[in-house]
């Protein structure tokens, strides 16, 4: 067995391994980590553990050498601050926990940020022609275009789900509303359900992402992107830089959450 010390921590994924051991499997890998699947009927939870290549987002934990021979499906455990899996053991109470919280603006702060958004929809229109069509974008526009147009405090709930993946685009673009509501302080137009019927419509990963971008926690490249965006001293490369991390994110999990900001800001 190796050893492996973990550098930093989201809110969630702290609060969920601290409170009790719990046991679950590798439950998929990718190029810079693997995602753990505790399977626990009344509290099942999903954890990515991954590189500091990756940003993190409240459901990660950070570590910077992770083993390369992490097999899909191998047994986990976690207790007293480290996770068990064949051929490492993770050390994480001395990782940096981070809530990842967006805070929402002042007034000043409000209005350089909508100042800015036709800078975030050029560069949106410029990035969107690099890539393939998202087969989902019309029913999430229309979906965006109903609450826009008509008020309808609801309308965004049938974003939930749509799409595929362990994110599904419509999911991504819930966050970004979420961040861009929060922001202004507006989280009374998101009124979703929290639980249940989230759950019940898209992935555990996706669903731990929606509740937590309800109570104000996004991944660090939506949370960065939103502080600069009502920064004074800030230029539009440096936004343009921050957009360009976001739009990283997966396929087109960033490219939605920019998107679900545009529209939430606009």
């Amino acid at each position: 067995m190796t050893s492996a010390t973990a550098t930093r921590i989201g809110g969630y994924a702290h609060r969920y391994l601290t409170a009790k051991p719990r046991t679950g499997s590798v439950a998929s890998t990718f190029r810079h980590g693997f995602n753990v699947l505790f399977d626990e009927e009344t509290q099942p939870g999903f954890v990515s553990i991954q590189s500091q290549d990756v940003p993190l987002h409240p459901w990660a934990l950070e570590v910077p050498n992770i083993a390369d021979e992490i097999q899909l499906g191998s047994a986990v455990s976690a207790e007293s601050s480290r996770i068990s899996l064949r051929p490492t053991t993770i050390h994480w109470q001395r990782a940096t926990r981070y809530a990842l919280q967006i805070i929402p603006y002042t007034n000043e702060k409000a209005k350089r940020a909508l100042s800015r958004l036709s800078s975030l929809d050029r560069f949106l229109e410029q990035d969107r022609v690099k890539r393939d069509p998202n087969p989902f974008r019309p029913q999430i526009d229309a979906i965006l275009k109903r609450w826009k147009e008509a008020g309808d405090s609801k309308a965004p709930l049938d974003l939930v789900g749509l799409g595929t993946g362990s994110t599904p685009a419509g999911d991504d673009a819930l966050v970004g509303l979420a961040a861009g509501f929060t922001a202004l302080d507006k989280g009374e137009n998101l009124r979703l359900p929290r639980a249940a019927s989230v759950r019940s419509n898209t992935s555990l990963a996706s669903a731990q992402m929606i509740a937590a971008a309800l109570d104000g926690a996004f991944p660090e490249p939506l949370c960065d992107l939103v502080a600069a965006l009502g920064r004074e001293d800030v230029d539009e490369a440096e936004i343009r830089g921050l957009a360009e991390r976001l739009v990283a994110l997966g396929a087109n999990s960033g490219w939605m959450m920019l998107h679900g900001l545009s529209v939430a800001l606009g």
